[in-house]
């Protein structure tokens, strides 16, 4: 199942009061740290609106489950039922599923209901799975062990579009009660095997891998309420499948989420709330990816300040969206280990404010606007051709490009061709996301150059500052037809979390559509400076252009 990011949901469409509409088809918990309550609680704080689907009734409190009685599936039909009717979601999340009927009879729902209205509706519902077997005290809380339910998992796990199982929910999906005893590497093998098999995105959460001595573990905050730290890293593991709106360089591979630990016994419905977490974040829409990394942040800043509510482990506390860096993962590739070894780079800083920089295919129009007085200009040279019919034609282009920004003192960066930026000595070189992931980048720094990152959502904005990139471009902010874009377009409310969160780190470019008809709006999001492409290069006079853009945009400052 793909991930929902309607272009409408904006207007209102799948919302309630401006907040879209979030299922939690999961066991009530008595207690109130788990289960419905801990997911109503983080779908409002994340600015969703619950609808609940109540699979169970339990009696538990902060020590101990004394009693389950499962809903009748007939029961959870109707409920399921009676909510597509009138307030169907923009994103669904699956907690604790009792026995195998209601197992069943969620996954024959989705595929006979569910699947018509998306088809129907032209829409994609995200459904997350938290398949909860094992409470964080270790009881059991569903039948699992049954052959009947084994097999009904793996037809659930089909039909969904994540799953963030711990280590003994991962061995019951494996049907490997031996799992935990497992080497790390060797988890991580069965892990990307069983996402082949189920043709499904897995989050495999590490907060309980440093043993029972580390009730939990998540990433270090600055508030740690007197919270004890651990020097150890906690990183939950996910094995990627398909992802729509999402760079292809980010798919089919294994993608780690490294925090240090906060040690904390208050930390009871750390599974509900992430998953809740994330699928709220994907009704805001945001990418699966995207959803992850806030969702993360999301729980390790209701660790850092959880609170207690009986003599058992406390709960999360529920701080609305997170702004802050420390509360957010470090991203490991292991298929592109240059990356981690980039990080620790020196890449010369800009020497001036960016302001309105014009981005241009043209020797021409770059020339135009310098002598109009732009003092940073990028040379964004695209072909279709094969690059040995053009390699003279974009060398000349590069080396003329660079010469007149070394007459007219300013800071040239060079699109993509970096090796001939570092030879004809450019200020600087910028590099989207795929192109970062190829480039050799200890050349790049060892040359003196300044490097530029692109990036599109919180991902890729996170990936990109780990290696403190002289700016980072955000974007496409508006739809533009000049480059054609896997991921959509970000918007201003999107982008003033970005700039909340890494402004004081670096110098933060919006990019994307940007003309003097929004240009008042995208200032008000505390972007540092725009990028703009066609508001210069279709102009008639690309001079003139750049100069109304560029005293506008210092009029608002």
């Amino acid at each position: 199942m793909g991930v929902y990011l309607n272009t409408n949901i904006e207007s209102g469409e799948v919302r309630s009061a401006g907040r879209p509409i979030v299922w939690s088809i999961a066991g009530s918990d008595s207690g109130g740290g788990a289960g419905i309550q801990a997911d109503c609680l983080t779908i409002h704080d994340l600015g969703g609106h619950a609808c609940t689907v109540v699979t169970a009734i339990t009696a538990q409190n902060s020590q101990q489950v004394q009693g389950i009685t499962p809903t009748p599936t007939t029961m959870l039909g109707k409920q399921l039922d009676c909510l597509l009717e009138d307030i169907p979601p923009a994103a669904i999340k699956i907690g604790m599923l009792a026995n195998p009927e209601q197992i069943r009879c969620i996954s024959e729902w989705l595929i006979s209901k569910l699947k018509p209205y998306e088809k129907a509706n032209n829409l994609q519902i995200p459904v997350i799975w938290d398949p909860v077997m094992v409470s964080t005290s270790g009881q059991s809380l569903s039948s699992h062990h049954q052959q009947d339910s084994y097999a009904a998992y793996l037809q659930l796990a089909k039909q969904v579009s994540l799953i963030t199982p711990n280590r003994h929910e991962l061995g019951v999906l494996l049907e490997l009660s031996q799992l935990p005893n497992l080497t790390h590497h060797e988890q991580i093998a069965n892990l990307e095997n069983l996402a082949k098999r189920l043709d499904c995105n897995i989050l495999f959460t590490g907060g309980d891998l440093l043993g029972a001595d580390t009730p939990n573990c998540e990433t270090k905050s600055a508030d740690l309420n007197n919270q004890s730290i651990d020097n150890s890293y906690a990183t939950d593991w996910l094995a990627v499948k398909d992802i729509p709106f999402t760079s292809p360089q980010h798919q089919h591979q294994r993608i780690g989420f490294s925090s240090l630990c906060v040690t904390t016994q208050h930390n009871h419905g750390t599974g509900c709330t992430l998953s809740s977490a994330i699928a709220t974040t994907m009704a805001m829409g945001y990418p699966l990816l995207d959803a992850i990394v806030v969702g993360k942040a999301y729980v390790h800043q209701g660790l850092s300040s959880a609170y207690p509510v009986g003599k058992g482990p406390g709960v999360l506390a529920r701080n609305g969206w997170p702004k802050h860096l420390e509360h957010f993962a470090k991203i490991t590739l292991p298929k592109y280990p240059q990356i981690k070894q980039s990080q620790g780079l020196s890449f010369t800083n800009v020497q001036q404010p960016l302001q309105v920089y014009p981005v241009t295919e043209s020797v021409s129009v770059l020339e135009q606007v310098l002598k109009a007085g732009a003092r940073t200009v990028q040379l964004r040279l695209k072909t279709t051709s094969p690059l040995k019919q053009l390699e003279q034609q974009i060398e000349q282009a590069i080396q003329t490009a660079i010469a007149l920004g070394k007459q007219y003192k300013a800071q040239v960066f060079i699109n993509d061709h970096w090796q001939l930026a570092i030879k004809h000595g450019a200020f600087g070189v910028h590099l989207g996301q795929e192109d970062m992931l190829q480039a050799d980048l200890s050349q790049i720094a060892g040359a003196g150059l300044a490097l530029g990152l692109s990036s599109h959502g919180y991902f890729e904005l996170l990936l990109a500052q780990q290696l403190s990139p002289s700016y980072l471009a955000i974007g496409h902010i508006f739809s533009t037809p000049t480059k054609s874009m896997p991921s959509q377009p970000q918007g201003l409310n999107k982008l003033e979390k970005y700039c909340s969160l890494l402004s004081d780190r670096l110098a933060l470019v919006a990019i994307g559509g940007i003309d003097h008809n929004n240009l008042d709006a995208v200032k008000q999001t505390q972007v540092n400076d725009i990028a703009v492409v066609r508001a210069v290069e279709k102009a008639k006079d690309p001079a003139q252009s750049w100069q109304k853009l560029q005293q506008q945009w210092q009029a608002l400052s």
